[in-house]
């Protein structure tokens, strides 16, 4: 059986990819949204292929859920300037939109740089507990990832996130973490709710893959602001364990009441 890290792409020329997507990656009711970022991302580093050029920047609309199997990413190149190359793609199944996406790639400019950010101090991966992550859902992508919970309350969640499979720090284990960490809006309300991905934008702040990081973990801090009109916000920054910003992500989630016999809260 294939790692289920090795998120293959098959050229079909024109700037159309297929991916015969595994079915590990299931989330709520469709291929988990990390996921099918990830194959949109690569698809576009692909088009771009130039490592001077990394992807800086990919926003996902998820206009229905995806099913596993063979997918399409077709990716279109907007605008290739000498410095910033705009994208923008389908992800489809079956001849159906599943989502939509805008990419950015850039090269490095020559710029002052400072972050007025800083990782949370935690516990390292090694000296939080193992098994202290409530599992509300039982869904499969959640056994591809080892997540060790530090804080949680109703606004946010630190929380470290280790891959089960074999991987470096990658963009597509980057904006898979950005994901996969329980939403904080079902920690923060008193009845059974769903939370669903709308949209998803996530900026990457650093070359990836991280030099000799194989099975290291990502520490995951999630924010919510507000939960009105049945939607709700999510802010995810992933940092490494020495401190690096990875990514930071923004998702905009439906938040509703589940439907009386669903299992989770």
């Amino acid at each position: 059986m294939r790692n289920p890290g090795e998120l293959l792409l098959e050229d079909l020329g024109d700037g159309v990819w297929a991916h015969d997507a595994d079915e590990r990656w299931w989330g709520f009711n469709g291929l988990f949204g990390g996921y099918l970022v990830s194959l949109a991302a690569l698809a576009c580093e692909a088009v771009v292929d130039q490592e001077t050029r990394p992807l800086r920047s990919i926003t996902m609309q998820f206009v229905r859920p995806a099913p596993a199997g063979r997918l399409l990413i077709e990716v279109t190149t907007e605008q290739a300037g000498r410095s910033v190359w705009f994208l923008s793609g389908r992800v489809t199944a079956d001849g159906k939109l599943c989502a939509l996406f805008l990419a950015t790639a850039a090269t490095d400019q020559d710029g002052q740089e400072f972050a007025n950010r800083t990782m949370p101090r935690v516990p390292t991966f090694e000296d939080t507990p193992a098994d202290t992550m409530p599992r509300i859902f039982a869904l499969p992508v959640f056994d591809l990832f080892e997540e060790r919970e530090i804080h949680r309350d109703g606004s946010s969640v630190l929380v470290w996130v280790r891959p089960r499979y074999d991987t470096q720090t990658n963009l597509p284990l980057v904006l898979m973490v950005c994901d996969v960490v329980p939403p904080v809006a079902i920690g923060g309300v008193s009845e059974p709710h769903l939370a669903g991905t709308i949209t998803l934008t996530a900026n990457l702040r650093s070359r990836l893959p991280v030099p000799a990081s194989a099975g290291a973990p990502v520490l995951v801090e999630l924010h919510t602001s507000l939960s009105a009109g049945g939607h709700v916000d999510e802010t995810a920054f992933a940092w490494s364990p020495d401190g690096q910003l990875l990514a930071e992500s923004h998702q905009v989630r439906f938040l509703r009441r589940a439907q009386e016999g669903f299992i989770g809260h």
